[in-house]
């Protein structure tokens, strides 16, 4: 039996959002759900070099997203969007690699940021430079 090619399988629990209408502009793609494809895409980028000009951040930011699963998924960067996903690129303390995740924005329970300034966490920081769909997303403290 093979699976339709747009089939995503939520954890236990978690229900579908509603589905998108026609697309408008600054519109979320996916209604009612807070972590979305602007979210990655124009939000949290420009989040996080607001809060490095506002918290000394002398090392990358730890961003950190928790899924209802309960995983926690150390960012890096942002690897790629679609209108029910987001591609992270990922740390994890338990491995020496980076890891590519991919995270239904359904699953999504928290984002939080820390000024990375933890010693215990140096290779998690978010990569300021970051390159996502629209170009590159620079922040630069006041």
């Amino acid at each position: 039996m093979t699976q339709p090619s747009r089939v995503i399988y939520l954890p236990p629990g978690v229900v579908p959002g509603p589905a998108a209408g026609p697309a408008q502009p600054h519109a979320s793609p996916t209604p009612g759900i807070p972590f979305d494809r602007v979210f990655f895409e124009q939000v949290l980028p420009r989040s996080i070099a607001a809060f490095c000009t506002q918290v000394d951040c002398e090392s990358s930011p730890l961003v950190e997203l928790l899924t209802v699963d309960g995983s926690t998924h150390y960012v890096k960067g942002i690897s790629g969007v679609a209108d029910l996903w987001v591609a992270l690129h990922t740390t994890d303390p338990e491995r020496d690699h980076p890891v590519q995740v991919f995270v239904a924005y359904q699953t999504i329970l928290r984002v939080a940021v820390h000024p990375g300034d933890d010693e215990r966490r140096g290779r998690l920081g978010f990569a300021l430079e970051a390159t996502v769909p629209d170009g590159p997303v620079t922040a630069t403290r006041a």
